[in-house]
């Protein structure tokens, strides 16, 4: 059962996603934060398989937060998830699992989980 962490500084986005996550039968265990420094300080100490951030929140952008995050750990994939699509390249080139803009669907979070499974 995979590990995940939601950042993102929307609720709503946190919950639709979470939702999805836990409706996969994928997930053993998915925590959300809305405050990055918070997610940080729970990965120092408990193993993420896959983080969904979010790219434009206030304190930090999601670019820089994954950077952040593999530091701490390089084997986790990181996932961005936003509303804009200008980022996609520079999320690719962090070596990202998957882009999903927001609104995200089901089918599209399922494909995010597969792609984990097969890699």
């Amino acid at each position: 059962m995979l590990r995940i962490m939601i950042v993102d500084d929307e609720e709503l986005s946190i919950k639709r996603l979470s939702r999805i996550l836990r409706e996969s039968g994928k997930v053993g265990e998915c925590r959300s934060f809305l405050v990055p420094d918070e997610a940080y300080e729970y990965a120092k100490s408990h193993p993420i398989d896959i983080a969904f951030l979010d790219i434009s929140m206030p304190e930090i952008s999601g670019m820089t937060f994954s950077g952040l995050l593999q530091e701490l750990d390089e084997a986790m994939d990181i996932v961005f998830v936003t509303g804009y699509d200008t980022y996609a390249a520079e999320a690719f080139e962090r070596s990202a699992l998957d882009y999903l803009l927001k609104p995200v669907t089901a089918e599209r979070v399922l494909r995010v989980l597969q792609k984990f499974e097969l890699g």
